[in-house]
């Protein structure tokens, strides 16, 4: 898949939501940001430039990707194995989404990602209210045991 064709379906995903996809475009093109209760969704479309382990069958034929990531929460600072395995548990049942860790920024995500080829746009809504669904309900339900502090649009800008 060409990356123009990708970031066409994407914005036209974004237009069906409702959302002008030149107000939600970032500073890169094939980056936007859309927020729903304060809770940021960072929305990428790329293409790859090296292939690398995980992605090596697919590489030779589609190097596009599509992205999109929810900052969950800041990692724990108490019980963080239990909170890590928790979350290995949670993984296992979860439908458009799995979690991620950046240590560099201490932030726990959920994301969704697929090759450019592979993506349905009509898939993009189903999976972004999955990523802002689990977000919300996995927060609600850790929150107390962990001390769990959530990531906002205030806190990614600085």
């Amino acid at each position: 898949m060409k990356l123009s064709k990708l970031v066409a379906t994407v914005e036209s995903a974004i237009e069906a939501m409702g959302v002008a996809a030149k107000d939600a475009r970032g500073d890169q093109p094939g980056q936007w940001m859309l927020v729903q209760d304060f809770t940021p969704v960072y929305v990428d479309a790329w293409e790859e430039t090296v292939s690398n382990p995980w992605n090596y069958f697919k590489f030779e034929t589609d190097k596009t990707v599509f992205q999109m990531s929810v900052p969950f929460v800041l990692g724990p600072t108490l019980k963080r194995e239990a909170f890590w395995e928790e979350l290995m548990t949670v993984n296992l049942n979860l439908h458009f989404a799995k979690f991620t860790y950046n240590s560099k920024e201490n932030v726990v995500a959920l994301v969704w990602r697929k090759p450019g080829s592979a993506l349905n746009e009509s898939e993009i809504k189903l999976a972004l209210d999955s990523l802002f669904y689990y977000n919300q309900m996995i927060f609600e339900v850790l929150k107390d045991e962990f001390a769990l502090k959530r990531v906002n649009v205030e806190e990614e800008k600085s």
